[in-house]
Protein backbone atom coordinates (compact mmCIF):
# COMPACT_ATOMS: atom_id res chain seq x y z
CA UNK A 1 0.00 0.00 0.00
CA UNK A 2 1.10 3.57 -0.79
CA UNK A 3 0.17 6.78 1.04
CA UNK A 4 0.87 9.91 -0.85
CA UNK A 5 0.90 13.08 1.88
CA UNK A 6 1.20 16.27 0.03
CA UNK A 7 2.19 19.04 2.62
CA UNK A 8 4.79 19.62 4.91
CA UNK A 9 3.48 21.15 7.90
CA UNK A 10 1.84 20.43 10.98
CA UNK A 11 -1.11 18.20 10.08
CA UNK A 12 0.55 16.61 7.23
CA UNK A 13 3.57 15.81 9.92
CA UNK A 14 1.73 14.43 12.42
CA UNK A 15 -0.15 12.39 9.93
CA UNK A 16 2.97 11.05 8.78
CA UNK A 17 4.39 10.17 12.28
CA UNK A 18 1.23 8.48 13.54
CA UNK A 19 0.70 6.77 10.32
CA UNK A 20 4.53 5.49 10.58
CA UNK A 21 4.11 4.02 14.18
CA UNK A 22 0.75 2.27 13.65
CA UNK A 23 1.98 0.44 9.90
CA UNK A 24 5.63 -1.12 9.38
CA UNK A 25 7.13 -0.38 6.42
CA UNK A 26 6.74 -3.84 4.74
CA UNK A 27 2.56 -2.95 5.05
CA UNK A 28 2.77 0.53 4.10
CA UNK A 29 4.90 2.65 1.89
CA UNK A 30 4.65 6.87 2.65
CA UNK A 31 6.02 9.42 0.60
CA UNK A 32 5.41 13.09 1.53
CA UNK A 33 5.61 15.69 -0.69
CA UNK A 34 6.82 19.61 0.59
CA UNK A 35 7.99 21.99 -1.94
CA UNK A 36 10.18 22.59 1.43
CA UNK A 37 12.71 20.12 3.09
CA UNK A 38 12.10 21.91 6.65
CA UNK A 39 9.05 22.56 8.24
CA UNK A 40 8.30 25.82 9.81
CA UNK A 41 7.08 26.48 13.02
CA UNK A 42 5.25 29.47 12.14
CA UNK A 43 4.73 31.38 15.53
CA UNK A 44 8.77 32.11 15.34
CA UNK A 45 8.65 33.23 12.16
CA UNK A 46 8.21 36.97 13.51
CA UNK A 47 11.30 36.42 15.65
CA UNK A 48 13.08 35.44 12.72
CA UNK A 49 12.11 38.66 10.86
CA UNK A 50 12.95 40.61 14.05
CA UNK A 51 16.27 39.33 14.21
CA UNK A 52 15.51 38.07 17.54
CA UNK A 53 16.39 34.02 16.72
CA UNK A 54 18.27 32.34 13.53
CA UNK A 55 16.06 31.36 10.71
CA UNK A 56 17.68 27.57 11.39
CA UNK A 57 15.69 27.81 15.09
CA UNK A 58 11.98 28.14 13.22
CA UNK A 59 12.95 25.13 10.74
CA UNK A 60 13.44 21.82 11.45
CA UNK A 61 14.38 18.96 8.61
CA UNK A 62 11.64 16.75 7.78
CA UNK A 63 13.77 13.82 7.09
CA UNK A 64 15.40 14.09 10.68
CA UNK A 65 11.80 14.39 11.74
CA UNK A 66 10.04 11.33 9.81
CA UNK A 67 12.24 8.23 9.88
CA UNK A 68 10.54 5.97 7.48
CA UNK A 69 9.11 8.53 5.51
CA UNK A 70 10.23 9.21 1.83
CA UNK A 71 10.24 12.53 1.79
CA UNK A 72 10.25 14.39 -1.95
CA UNK A 73 10.27 18.35 -2.91
CA UNK A 74 9.10 18.28 -6.22
CA UNK A 75 5.87 19.96 -6.62
CA UNK A 76 2.94 18.15 -7.11
CA UNK A 77 0.82 19.93 -9.69
CA UNK A 78 -2.09 17.42 -10.35
CA UNK A 79 -4.10 14.93 -8.52
CA UNK A 80 -6.13 12.49 -11.34
CA UNK A 81 -8.44 10.82 -8.59
CA UNK A 82 -10.03 8.84 -11.05
CA UNK A 83 -7.08 6.91 -11.61
CA UNK A 84 -5.60 7.32 -7.92
CA UNK A 85 -2.60 9.10 -9.68
CA UNK A 86 -0.39 12.24 -9.05
CA UNK A 87 1.86 14.38 -11.10
CA UNK A 88 4.96 16.42 -10.06
CA UNK A 89 7.55 18.34 -11.73
CA UNK A 90 10.75 15.95 -11.60
CA UNK A 91 13.06 18.85 -12.52
CA UNK A 92 13.23 18.54 -16.27
CA UNK A 93 10.34 20.31 -17.22
CA UNK A 94 7.84 17.41 -17.55
CA UNK A 95 5.56 15.59 -15.60
CA UNK A 96 5.92 12.67 -14.28
CA UNK A 97 3.17 10.01 -12.75
CA UNK A 98 2.76 8.29 -9.68
CA UNK A 99 0.16 5.76 -8.64
CA UNK A 100 -1.69 6.12 -4.82
CA UNK A 101 -3.47 3.82 -3.11
CA UNK A 102 -4.54 6.68 -0.25
CA UNK A 103 -3.86 10.52 -0.95
CA UNK A 104 -3.79 13.35 1.82
CA UNK A 105 -4.33 16.69 1.05
CA UNK A 106 -2.50 19.11 4.07
CA UNK A 107 -0.85 21.64 2.40
CA UNK A 108 -2.92 24.40 4.55
CA UNK A 109 -3.62 27.81 3.69
CA UNK A 110 -2.27 31.06 1.69
CA UNK A 111 -2.29 34.71 2.25
CA UNK A 112 -4.16 36.50 -0.80
CA UNK A 113 -2.69 39.58 -1.02
CA UNK A 114 -4.45 40.52 -4.49
CA UNK A 115 -7.44 41.19 -1.64
CA UNK A 116 -6.27 44.75 -1.77
CA UNK A 117 -5.05 46.59 -5.53
CA UNK A 118 -1.50 46.70 -5.10
CA UNK A 119 -0.73 44.63 -2.18
CA UNK A 120 1.00 41.77 -4.26
CA UNK A 121 3.30 44.32 -5.79
CA UNK A 122 3.86 46.59 -2.60
CA UNK A 123 3.96 44.37 0.40
CA UNK A 124 5.21 41.24 2.38
CA UNK A 125 3.53 38.02 2.60
CA UNK A 126 4.46 35.70 5.42
CA UNK A 127 4.59 32.31 4.83
CA UNK A 128 7.76 30.94 4.78
CA UNK A 129 11.74 31.39 6.38
CA UNK A 130 12.36 32.84 3.05
CA UNK A 131 9.33 35.82 3.75
CA UNK A 132 10.76 36.25 7.11
CA UNK A 133 14.64 36.58 6.04
CA UNK A 134 13.36 39.04 3.11
CA UNK A 135 11.43 41.13 5.64
CA UNK A 136 14.44 41.68 7.88
CA UNK A 137 16.48 42.57 4.93
CA UNK A 138 14.45 45.20 3.66
CA UNK A 139 14.26 47.20 6.95
CA UNK A 140 18.29 46.77 7.01
CA UNK A 141 17.93 48.29 3.33
CA UNK A 142 15.39 51.04 4.79
CA UNK A 143 17.40 52.03 7.62
CA UNK A 144 20.77 52.19 5.53
CA UNK A 145 18.78 54.26 3.17
CA UNK A 146 17.44 56.73 5.68
CA UNK A 147 21.33 56.89 7.21
CA UNK A 148 22.09 58.20 3.38
CA UNK A 149 18.99 60.62 3.54
CA UNK A 150 19.80 64.08 3.80
CA UNK A 151 16.41 64.99 3.46
CA UNK A 152 14.25 64.70 6.61
CA UNK A 153 10.64 63.93 4.73
CA UNK A 154 12.49 61.60 2.85
CA UNK A 155 14.36 59.96 6.15
CA UNK A 156 11.40 59.12 7.92
CA UNK A 157 9.70 57.77 4.90
CA UNK A 158 12.15 55.22 4.62
CA UNK A 159 11.69 54.90 8.50
CA UNK A 160 7.94 54.09 8.10
CA UNK A 161 6.50 50.64 8.52
CA UNK A 162 2.95 49.81 7.78
CA UNK A 163 1.17 46.17 8.87
CA UNK A 164 -2.01 45.08 8.08
CA UNK A 165 -4.37 43.09 9.88
CA UNK A 166 -3.83 42.76 14.08
CA UNK A 167 -4.05 38.87 14.10
CA UNK A 168 -1.20 37.00 16.07
CA UNK A 169 1.24 37.22 13.18
CA UNK A 170 0.48 40.89 12.52
CA UNK A 171 0.82 42.31 16.24
CA UNK A 172 3.99 39.65 16.68
CA UNK A 173 5.83 41.27 13.35
CA UNK A 174 4.69 45.24 14.45
CA UNK A 175 6.47 44.36 17.69
CA UNK A 176 9.50 42.79 16.19
CA UNK A 177 9.70 45.61 13.94
CA UNK A 178 9.74 48.53 16.21
CA UNK A 179 12.13 46.59 18.54
CA UNK A 180 14.36 45.98 15.59
CA UNK A 181 14.70 49.66 14.13
CA UNK A 182 14.13 51.57 17.29
CA UNK A 183 16.80 49.35 18.78
CA UNK A 184 19.47 50.06 16.07
CA UNK A 185 19.36 53.35 16.05
CA UNK A 186 22.21 53.70 18.27
CA UNK A 187 24.27 52.23 15.35
CA UNK A 188 23.26 55.28 13.37
CA UNK A 189 24.23 59.07 13.23
CA UNK A 190 21.70 60.23 10.85
CA UNK A 191 18.27 59.55 12.84
CA UNK A 192 16.83 58.62 15.55
CA UNK A 193 14.07 56.65 17.51
CA UNK A 194 11.81 59.69 17.11
CA UNK A 195 11.82 59.32 13.61
CA UNK A 196 10.60 55.48 13.51
CA UNK A 197 7.23 54.84 12.53
CA UNK A 198 5.45 51.38 13.12
CA UNK A 199 1.68 51.15 12.13
CA UNK A 200 -0.57 48.75 12.81
CA UNK A 201 -4.09 48.75 10.90
CA UNK A 202 -7.12 46.32 11.91
CA UNK A 203 -11.00 46.37 10.62
CA UNK A 204 -12.39 45.51 14.07
CA UNK A 205 -12.46 47.87 17.08
CA UNK A 206 -9.88 45.73 19.31
CA UNK A 207 -6.58 43.84 18.37
CA UNK A 208 -6.58 40.04 18.73
CA UNK A 209 -9.63 38.69 18.41
CA UNK A 210 -8.84 35.46 19.00
CA UNK A 211 -8.09 36.06 22.85
CA UNK A 212 -10.59 38.23 24.12
CA UNK A 213 -11.28 41.75 24.14
CA UNK A 214 -10.01 42.34 27.53
CA UNK A 215 -6.38 40.91 26.38
CA UNK A 216 -6.51 42.40 23.00
CA UNK A 217 -7.15 45.96 24.87
CA UNK A 218 -3.88 44.75 27.50
CA UNK A 219 -2.35 44.20 24.13
CA UNK A 220 -2.96 47.46 22.26
CA UNK A 221 -1.86 49.77 25.75
CA UNK A 222 1.45 47.86 25.28
CA UNK A 223 1.89 48.55 21.83
CA UNK A 224 0.72 52.23 21.88
CA UNK A 225 3.39 52.68 24.82
CA UNK A 226 6.96 51.29 23.06
CA UNK A 227 5.50 53.56 19.88
CA UNK A 228 3.26 51.29 17.69
CA UNK A 229 0.41 53.34 16.36
CA UNK A 230 -2.29 51.30 16.50
CA UNK A 231 -5.59 52.08 13.89
CA UNK A 232 -8.59 50.15 14.22
CA UNK A 233 -11.82 50.42 12.58
CA UNK A 234 -9.70 51.19 9.59
CA UNK A 235 -9.53 48.97 6.01
CA UNK A 236 -6.77 49.19 3.29
CA UNK A 237 -7.94 49.32 0.13
CA UNK A 238 -5.08 49.77 -1.78
CA UNK A 239 -1.26 50.04 -1.42
CA UNK A 240 1.57 51.97 -4.10
CA UNK A 241 4.93 52.67 -3.88
CA UNK A 242 4.27 55.19 -1.31
CA UNK A 243 2.37 53.62 1.37
CA UNK A 244 -1.57 52.24 1.89
CA UNK A 245 -4.62 53.80 1.17
CA UNK A 246 -7.42 53.39 3.75
CA UNK A 247 -11.44 53.42 3.10
CA UNK A 248 -11.67 56.66 5.11
CA UNK A 249 -9.56 58.31 2.08
CA UNK A 250 -6.56 58.77 4.56
CA UNK A 251 -3.10 57.55 3.33
CA UNK A 252 -0.28 56.15 5.36
CA UNK A 253 3.31 56.52 3.85
CA UNK A 254 5.47 54.03 4.38
CA UNK A 255 8.68 52.67 1.89
CA UNK A 256 6.90 49.14 1.96
CA UNK A 257 4.13 47.54 3.89
CA UNK A 258 3.29 43.67 6.02
CA UNK A 259 0.24 42.16 4.74
CA UNK A 260 -1.58 39.34 7.44
CA UNK A 261 -4.59 38.87 5.13
CA UNK A 262 -7.16 36.19 4.42
CA UNK A 263 -6.23 33.07 4.03
CA UNK A 264 -7.72 30.65 1.63
CA UNK A 265 -6.95 27.05 1.24
CA UNK A 266 -4.89 26.73 -1.65
CA UNK A 267 -6.71 25.36 -4.88
CA UNK A 268 -6.26 21.83 -4.58
CA UNK A 269 -10.19 21.76 -6.44
CA UNK A 270 -8.30 23.35 -9.84
CA UNK A 271 -5.78 20.86 -10.52
CA UNK A 272 -7.77 17.74 -9.28
CA UNK A 273 -9.54 15.63 -11.99
CA UNK A 274 -12.48 13.70 -10.65
CA UNK A 275 -15.67 13.25 -12.11
CA UNK A 276 -19.19 14.84 -10.71
CA UNK A 277 -20.32 11.58 -9.44
CA UNK A 278 -17.32 10.72 -7.52
CA UNK A 279 -17.92 10.80 -3.33
CA UNK A 280 -16.27 13.76 -1.18
CA UNK A 281 -13.09 13.84 0.41
CA UNK A 282 -13.13 12.01 3.74
CA UNK A 283 -12.50 13.10 7.20
CA UNK A 284 -10.85 11.05 9.62
CA UNK A 285 -9.08 11.34 12.99
CA UNK A 286 -5.83 9.60 13.01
Amino acid sequence: MRVVIIGGGFAAVQFARTLRKKLRASECEILLFNRENHMVFHPLLADVAGASINPNAAATPLRQMLPGVACRTERVQRIDLVNSQIEFDDGTGLLSRMPYDHVVVACGAESNLNIIPGMSEHAFGFKVIRDAIDLRQHMVRQMERAEAASDPEQRRWNLSFIVVGAGFSGVEVAGEMNELVRSSTRFYRNFRKEDVSVSLVHTRDVILPEVGRSLGEFARKKMEKAGIEVILNKRAVAATHEGVELNDGGVLRGARSFARLERHPRRWYRICRWRRNMGAFSRRRI
